[in-house]
């Protein structure tokens, strides 16, 4: 199998380094080159007005938290990446699939938060509903025990 291209689908948040650090260690092994992705949702930067953060500065915060996050993934594994960061109007795991289709990438990277019972139930399982719809293979890497 020839892959070019790598999409890893990250946020900020421990399992996705872990994910990061495995995509970008089968990039190297497969000498392809590597997108860097991170999708905002748009729908959890809900704010808190009694303190005075509306929506639009928690999704204003939330994006630069994000757009830090890729700066030191790009620092800590090298230049040769593309970052991407979205906000979707839709789903994320529709945006994560689009974008790995619309860059040609042959392998999408993900991490898990292993979610079980009620939690997963009410959170969903972006990883899970990648796996599902994706017709690009998915390497999907468990969060640490």
């Amino acid at each position: 199998m020839k892959t070019s291209k790598i999409l890893i689908a990250a946020d900020d948040s421990d399992t996705s380094t872990r994910a990061v650090e495995y995509g970008f260690n089968i990039a190297r092994d497969l000498g392809a080159g590597v997108i860097l992705l991170s999708v905002v949702d748009p729908s959890v930067a809900v704010g808190n007005p009694d303190a005075g953060i509306f929506p639009d500065d928690a999704l204003i915060t939330l994006k630069t938290k994000t757009e830090d996050f890729l700066h030191r993934m790009k620092d800590r594994f090298g230049e040769g990446i593309d970052t991407i960061l979205l906000s979707p109007a839709g789903e994320v795991q529709a945006t994560v699939i689009q974008t790995a289709v619309e860059y040609g990438a042959g392998i999408i990277v993900t991490g898990t938060h292993n979610r079980t019972g009620l939690n997963k139930l009410f959170n969903g399982s972006i990883a899970e509903s990648v796996i599902h719809h994706s017709p690009v293979p998915v390497f999907v890497v468990p969060a640490e025990k």
